[in-house]
């Protein structure tokens, strides 16, 4: 079929358009996500060497990304660290490698290679850049600049590279950094594509080279508009609005700038060689600090620092020139954005910018912190095209005529690309508003445009059309979010359309590609909720794809695509929401989650036995990493403990109602956390399980490289989940919250079984460190006992000769290090600082200041006051810097050298800037000040923290010792035990003794068990308890339940014990004995002395004549012990004696009134007051 040319023209403007229409790359206020402080472990740059000519050849830092990873220089380009993104399962800030030896240079990730081209390479137009191994960060390559590309004997600097994570981009001047000449110089860009040819990656040349070009005058043209329009009723100027917000000096910025500027983009030189740079794949941006502001110093308000206006003031302004002719674009000014590094105070001169091409965004790196900012613009085309597996190059017809076919692949190519934008802007604006006020803003699509989508779709799978199939796939991920399925059509549409989906992925991989497969599993988890309605259908596509899995590579990635999008909404709705159950899989649901997590944390642990060295490396460099499935479960811990503990009941309101639904919801999320608790404790065991056998599978092998996978294993243990959710449990756990008797119950068997685990392979791991160690310990210690334990022959660790997984390590103390307190450097204008260190117990506090304290005059100063706040005793005061700029002087003798004390606990620290920057103040005059705070005049050598294992093993400890206190003191007290409890006091309840029946019932014990000892004891023979005293009755059914017999004295040890007392026991009646039973009372009395003055060892001195005889004094305490107890013994049997009397006379009495033989005119009770002295008389003597 043809068509005419008039078709065409459209369809080839609607390609033109890339998409659509957007602004271009930049960095806004608004689109600011996270900011995170780092730490990236590599040399800090020496600034006492060098002098001004290091000063100018600084490169400043560079970043750079593949999505996963930050790899960043130091702050002079120097050396190399591979951080976490937080991105994609790795560890914020966490530093995965580092390669300090790295010379200074410029480090990009392009085409998924990570390239380095160093500064010393200006001098060598041979050579291009090196490739750097992402594992080890070591050079692996050198990649040739393309031939006959550069003049042989040109000069070249390099001003920065950069990359939009396919195409490298090297922009250069061919002045030299120290040239004097006024000429202006061009700065060209040049642009390459890598690949790889017989294993080697070779550069080639993208496009002509560019000049990087701004016209005279432009910046001062484009203002913020935004600061113009609130002021436009005050302002005289445009400058003199910008300068008076700002707080510049009100200078011709044009004239400034033309003096300055020598290059063709506007900027001088040595600003250009530290100006941050990254390229979008459409722009190049340039980071600048706004015009008028000298240097990098924060800006002054007209109105003080206080005032609301100082939100406005611009943090930077992003020049941005198009990457086809080179030409300046447009500039846009930052602000609004108080959480970034520049919001803090970070210069915008050195800072380390990239594109993150793969999740859109960018990314940069101060000194002190890493930001996150969504790309406000689209992405590039070819992005875009790759992703819809079509080519960017867009061709101009041959002929007036095109076939229809081609037509509708254009149209489609244009459509794809309008979703993958859709696409972007619902990511991007997801973190500011909720996804319902998004698509509350589009047009629902009707169910006959649904239709057609899904009958290109099926013709494209009849044809095989991968282009058209990875289009449709893309739109479906936006209709599904738009699409309400309300008639008995529309759902026929969306069963047909789950039908395609799934039919595409259970395809084999090598036939659709894994990108369409991706795909597909995007568009499933897009509509999950439209292609599966209701509970029962949606549990069972999560069954499937939790069960099968591990069985098939699509089913393996939809389940992470889906656990990724849940884990992603609860953090979200942290805090609970009333879509909570639609996130939260049911409890079958997460077994099988944890089944997953499981095997794959004893799947990483294995490794460290199994793969090859190189391989071992490369695994230490990528964990720690959470897998879907992991993150998953730490999302839905994170969700139930956060609302247990951060969410405290509404104290406004009181009502019973209230109070009710709040216990209940605690109960409810108690029991969910109990659940989930027990099941990951149980794989917690397993995974421990597995660790104890693959350690000392290391420890017995006789690998070259044992020490190295011993050392990496606790690394690889910290990634799995035994690092990301047992210790957040554990310290959750001891919350007061959670502090119940239910939990302790059910948790207690699995807690005793890892504390023994964590113990045992914290202590294979630390004995066998030992044996690593270069220096011989001393023998006579508790380390040389264990390691003499450990040898060749006999590597099984003896109990009995180890004191055990603790011995030796130094218990953590960071408060011994001090606290540090420091304000930003360099200090800003308007900069206030005030902190308060207080360390309990400390006599006096002990300062020491850096050495590079200054500021610029006397009067912006340092006050130091002893005690919490300013209004305590003023210590002394310091300010100014003698290296000849502002004031040139200092107060006093200057910022102290030695140690300062401070009398008492606590310091304030008050530090104001007062004055305002000038010109030509270096930040080294301006640095502020830092200080240590310690409790001791020397600092003391600081632990950096127990093994990971040793610190599990003790808060496993703790948490198990706090779960056994509460069954100890078991359930609390409850009301109607508090209102019976006289009743419960009551001196004839506990009279009452019961025993339980083998059956469970609970009767009266009315005759006392037989003694299970022997009735008679031997001369010269140990007293020991019979062996099967403790087996329990015959006839009992396994599982019953009893209480074992108390354990009685024998009767020999209690006629001894009585003979050594030397006091007989009291005649009784035979009647009256049968009824008080004193043998049975002596034995139970005597046996609590005995068990309560812990005597059961003096026992022997009664039947060995040789202990006697050895342990003289515990036969003295035996017999005088003995001759009290049985004193209080002898009066209290004839107290009883007495009462029992007194009852028999009374029943004889009753008897004979009921006979008659009683005389009516007797009194009944005719002793009543000699009784009642009487019974006075037996309570004071009565033990």
């Amino acid at each position: 079929l043809k068509c005419n040319h008039c078709i065409t023209c459209p369809a080839q403007r609607l390609l033109l358009l890339e998409g659509g229409p957007g602004s271009p790359s930049c960095l806004l206020g608004g689109k600011h996500s996270v900011s995170w402080g780092f730490e990236d472990m590599l040399p800090t740059p020496d600034n006492s060497t060098g002098g001004a000519e290091s000063k100018d050849t600084d490169l400043g830092r560079c970043l750079a990304t593949d999505g996963l990873y930050l790899y960043t220089t130091n702050s002079s380009g120097r050396g190399l660290s591979k951080l976490g993104s937080g991105l994609h399962g790795t560890l914020r800030g966490f530093v995965y490698c580092r390669n300090e030896e790295l010379e200074p240079g410029w480090v990009v990730f392009s085409s998924s290679r990570l390239l380095h081209r160093p500064s010393s390479f200006d001098a060598k137009p041979h050579q291009l850049c090196q490739v750097v191994d992402p594992f080890t960060l070591q050079v692996c390559q050198i990649v040739p600049m393309p031939a006959h590309h550069f003049p042989v004997g040109s000069s070249m600097t390099t001003l920065h590279l950069c990359s939009d994570g396919t195409y490298l981009y090297w922009v250069w001047s061919p002045a030299s950094l120290n040239e004097k000449t006024q000429k202006g110089h061009s700065v060209f860009m040049d642009v390459f594509h890598l690949s790889t040819q017989t294993g080697l990656c070779v550069a080639d040349i993208l496009q002509e080279r560019v000049i990087l070009t701004r016209k005279e005058g432009e910046s001062s043209k484009c203002l913020n508009e935004l600061l113009l329009s609130r002021m436009s009723r005050f302002r005289a100027s445009h400058s003199a609005t910008l300068a008076a917000l700002t707080g510049s000096a009100i200078t011709n910025t044009v004239k400034e700038e033309q003096s300055a500027v020598n290059t063709s983009c506007g900027l001088p030189l040595k600003t250009l060689r530290k100006t941050p740079m990254y390229v979008c794949g459409t722009y190049l941006v340039m980071l600048v600090s706004p015009p008028g502001v000298s240097g990098s110093s924060a800006t002054r308000s007209l109105f003080g620092g206080t005032s609301s206006l100082s939100s406005l003031k611009i943090l930077a302004s992003s020049l941005v020139f198009n990457l086809a002719d080179g030409q300046f674009s447009s500039r846009a000014d930052l602000i609004d954005a108080p959480g970034s590094s520049l919001g803090r105070g970070a210069q915008v001169a050195g800072l380390g910018t990239c594109y993150d091409a793969l999740n859109n965004l960018i990314w940069t790196c101060s000194s002190d912190y890493i930001d996150q900012w969504c790309n406000p613009g689209n992405q590039a085309f070819h992005h875009v095209c790759h992703r819809l597996g079509v080519s960017h190059v867009i061709k101009e017809p041959k002929e007036e005529t095109v076939a229809t076919g081609e037509v509708i692949n254009q149209l489609l190519h244009h459509v794809g690309a309008m979703c993958i934008h859709q696409l972007n802007l619902l990511a991007a604006s997801s973190n500011s508003l909720p996804l319902e006020a998004l698509l509350g803003k589009q047009h629902p699509i009707e169910a006959r445009h649904f239709g057609s989508i899904c009958d290109i779709m099926e013709k494209a799978m009849v044809n095989g059309d991968t282009c058209i199939i990875r289009c449709i796939l893309v739109v479906f991920q936006v209709v599904f979010r738009f699409f309400n399925p309300q008639s008995e059509q529309d759902r026929e549409s969306v069963r047909r359309s789950g039908l395609l989906l799934w039919q595409l992925l259970m395809a084999p991989v090598d036939q659709i590609g894994t990108e369409i497969q991706r795909e597909v599993c995007l568009a499933i988890s897009s509509g999950l909720n439209t292609l599966y309605q209701g509970e029962l259908e949606l549990n069972k596509l999560l069954k499937l794809v939790l069960t099968e899995g591990e069985r098939n590579s699509g089913l393996s990635q939809l389940r992470d695509v889906i656990l990724t999008n849940l884990a992603e909404q609860l953090q979200k709705n942290r805090f609970g929401s009333e879509d909570d159950d639609h996130y939260r899989l049911n409890d079958e649901l997460l077994h099988y989650v944890l089944k997953t997590v499981v095997r794959e944390s004893c799947l990483v642990i294995t490794k460290c036995q199994t793969v090859a060295r190189d391989d071992f490396q490369k695994l230490l460099s990528t964990v720690p990493v959470v897998s879907p499935c992991l993150r998953y479960l730490m999302a839905v811990q994170n969700h139930l403990l956060s609302n247990t503990i951060l969410i405290r009941p509404d104290e406004s309101d009181d009502s019973d109602s209230s109070l009710q639904g709040e216990t209940m919801k605690v109960q409810e999320l108690q029991s969910s956390i109990l659940s989930l608790a027990t099941k990951i404790l149980v794989g917690c065991d397993e995974v421990l399980e597995t660790l104890q056998q693959v350690t000392t599978a290391l420890i017995n092998s006789d690998i070259s490289d044992r020490e190295t996978r011993l050392k990496g294993l606790e690394q690889v243990t910290k990634a799995t989940m035994l690092g990301h959710l047992l210790p957040v449990l554990l310290t959750s756990l001891m919350h007061p919250t959670l502090q119940t008797l239910t939990l302790a119950d059910a948790l207690m068997p699995q807690l005793v079984q890892l504390v023994l685990y964590t113990s045992q392979t914290a202590l294979l791991l630390k004995t066998q460190s030992l044996l690593f160690t270069e220096d011989p310990l001393p023998v006579g210690g508790s380390f040389g006992q264990g390691a003499k334990a450990c040898t060749a022959d006999d590597k099984i660790l003896d109990e009995r000769e180890e004191a055990g997984f603790l011995t030796g390590l130094k218990i953590p103390a960071p408060w011994a290090a001090g606290k540090t307190v420091e304000t930003m450097h360099p200090v800003r204008d308007n900069y206030k600082f005030k902190e308060t260190v207080h360390i309990p117990g400390a006599r006096c506090l002990y300062l020491r200041f850096d050495a590079r304290c200054s500021s610029q005059y006397d009067y912006d100063k340092l006050v130091i006051y002893a005690g919490p706040n300013t209004n305590s005793r003023k210590v002394t005061e310091y300010g100014g810097n003698t290296l000849g700029y502002g004031s040139r002087s200092v107060l006093g003798t200057g910022w102290p050298k030695d140690l300062v004390k401070v009398e008492g606990d606590t310091v304030t620290f008050s530090f104001e800037m007062r004055s305002g920057r000038e010109h030509n103040t270096p930040d080294k005059a301006m640095w502020g000040f830092a200080c240590t705070v310690r409790a001791q005049e020397s600092s003391e050598d600081v632990s950096g923290g127990l093994p990971f294992l040793a610190d599990l093993a003790l808060g496993l400890s703790v948490l198990a010792c706090s779960m056994l206190r509460i069954l100890y003191n078991g359930p609390e007290v409850t009301r109607e035990e508090e209102a019976c409890q006289d009743l419960l006091c009551s001196k004839l309840l506990q009279r009452c003794q019961w025993q339980v029946e083998a059956n469970g019932a609970i009767s009266p014990a009315l005759t006392p068990s037989p003694s299970p000892l022997p009735l008679t004891i031997e001369e010269d023979r140990e007293f020991t308890y019979p062996s099967d005293v403790l087996i329990p009755p015959p006839g009992l059914m396994p599982g019953s339940y009893f209480d074992l017999p108390r354990i009685r004295l024998p009767p020999g040890i209690m006629s001894r014990l009585r003979e050594v007392s030397g006091r007989a026991r009291p005649q009784f009646r035979p009647s009256i004995k049968e009824v008080i039973r004193p043998d049975v009372l002596e034995e139970v009395i005597v046996s609590c002395v005995i068990k309560h003055l812990s005597l059961v060892d003096a026992l022997q001195s009664l039947v060995n004549y040789q202990y006697r005889e050895d342990h003289t004094e515990e036969y003295d305490l035996v017999c005088k012990i003995m001759a009290e107890t049985f004193k209080k013994i002898n009066a209290m049997e004839r107290q009883l004696q007495s009462v029992a009397e007194l009852e028999q006379k009374w029943q004889n009495e009753v008897e004979e009134a009921q006979q008659g033989k009683l005389e009516n005119n007797t009194p009944f009770f005719m002793t009543i007051t000699s009784l009642r002295t009487k019974q006075r008389n037996w309570n004071y003597s009565v033990p």
